[in-house]
């Protein structure tokens, strides 16, 4: 029978939990109950009790119970929960977690999901989930669904009621037409892009996937660029066609779309082919508009004196400046030159994006031309291949020599 483990602070939810896990069965999948309770904990009530999963990490509930550290807490419950849940899942014992709760709870149990591949299923209830600094954290680098609660899930009532009952029939839901085998091995190639990279991008999925390669793409936001390195990295892509790095140069200037300082890290240490061109480093994200009244950064980084592309309210692209352009490319060559295996960079000489190109809004030759040459100063000829191409990035020929190199340096099956 299809399974999902359920985890809940049952001292502070045991009613909620109960009902949750009720509903459930009712929809037809079987309930394994693990207590991640700090404060108090009851036998026989959950299948892993709260004592179980501080026993895994090596600790006896009542010095969970008995501390204040809820940092050290939540690092021990997190150790025996992970413990616990990959013994069930080795086992084949569990098709996919779930869990609920509030923000401390939903801290914990999002970092165990963590643990468990992609293509697993991870639902979390949440009354936290439209907190943006929260939410990021709690589904960066996984695949974690997050229903948000809106209200405190605490107390019976009508509202919690049908809420549970929802969320009841989205695990089973999901859990039931989930596919197996979602992360075999094979011909898979990852792939970041953005709306400002489309016409080139697409061109290289299509022409890709003529040559027999099954291509994975990722927004770069951020999050969707480190969850790509994340999967390459457990060995699921046979190289990477980086072509939107700026989660990158987005951490180093503080913009939107931040991936972390290290980002590129991962990929670049595995030893696979891998190409880059320098799209998105012309430019931060930096919205919502709102922000040019009160925001610090804007003042601080002079932002609304810059080239501004504003699609709407929720968006700004601004103009990445000499300096920054220059820093960006310091600090990408740093990275490239670390590389396990030599990676090329593409530079499209008339627009690193479609927004910097010719008759663009953030059209600055000049600014590009300084990451150019201070690329061609700092990089290490004999680790890193640099293609510099007459065009602009949404030019064909551009992407058909980034398809053309790229299948010389993998060993995949062609298209018959």
């Amino acid at each position: 029978m299809t399974t999902v483990l359920l985890l809940s602070s049952l001292d502070t939810r045991e009613e909620e939990s109960l009902l949750l896990k009720g509903l459930i069965q009712q929809n037809g999948c079987r309930v394994i109950l693990m207590d991640i309770s700090m404060g108090s904990h009851k036998e026989g009530v959950a299948d892993y009790s709260a004592a179980d999963v501080a026993s895994e990490a090596g600790v006896t509930f009542e010095e969970i119970s008995m501390s204040r550290d809820t940092n050290r807490n939540t690092d021990l419950l997190v150790k025996g929960a992970v413990k616990l849940a990959r013994k069930l899942y080795g086992d084949g014992k569990i098709d996919g977690i779930a869990g609920l709760g509030g923000t401390s709870n939903t801290t914990l149990i999002s970092l165990v999901m963590k643990e468990f591949p992609f293509g697993f299923p991870k639902l979390i209830l949440s009354s936290s989930a439209a907190v943006p600094a929260y939410a990021t954290k709690f589904i960066a680098n996984r695949d974690v669904v997050m229903f948000y609660s809106c209200v405190e899930v605490n107390t019976l009532n009508r509202f919690v009621n049908d809420v549970l009952s929802r969320f009841a029939g989205l695990i089973t839901g999901v859990l039931k037409t989930g596919r197996k085998g979602i992360l075999q091995n094979g011909t898979a190639i990852g792939l970041s892009e953005f709306k400002f990279s489309e016409r080139c991008t697409a061109r290289v999925r299509g022409r890709i996937r003529e040559k027999g390669f099954e291509i994975i793409p990722f927004s770069a936001t951020g999050a969707s660029d480190r969850i790509m390195e994340d999967m390459a990295s457990n060995g699921l892509f046979q190289g990477i066609l980086d072509l939107v790095p700026s989660g990158f140069s987005e951490a180093l200037l503080g913009g939107n779309r931040s991936a972390g300082f290290d980002r590129l890290d991962r990929e670049l240490s595995l030893g696979i082919p891998i190409i880059f061109t320098p799209c998105g480093f012309d430019m931060i994200s930096c919205g919502p508009y709102e922000r040019r009244f009160h925001d610090l950064y804007w003042k601080r980084k002079r932002i609304a004196a810059r080239k501004l592309f504003i699609p709407d309210t929720y968006r700004v692209q601004a103009r990445t400046t000499k300096k920054e352009m220059e820093l960006i490319a310091r600090v990408f060559s740093e990275k490239l030159d670390k590389a396990k295996s030599r990676v090329a960079v593409f530079i499209p000489l008339r627009g690193f994006s479609s927004l910097s190109a010719k008759g663009g809004p953030l059209y600055d030759p000049q600014a590009d031309m300084v990451f150019i040459k201070t690329l061609r100063n700092t990089i290490n000829k004999d680790a890193v291949e640099v293609v510099e191409m007459d065009c602009a990035i949404d030019d064909p020929e551009f992407a058909d020599a980034i398809v053309d190199r790229f299948v010389t340096k993998i060993s995949l099956p062609t298209a018959p």
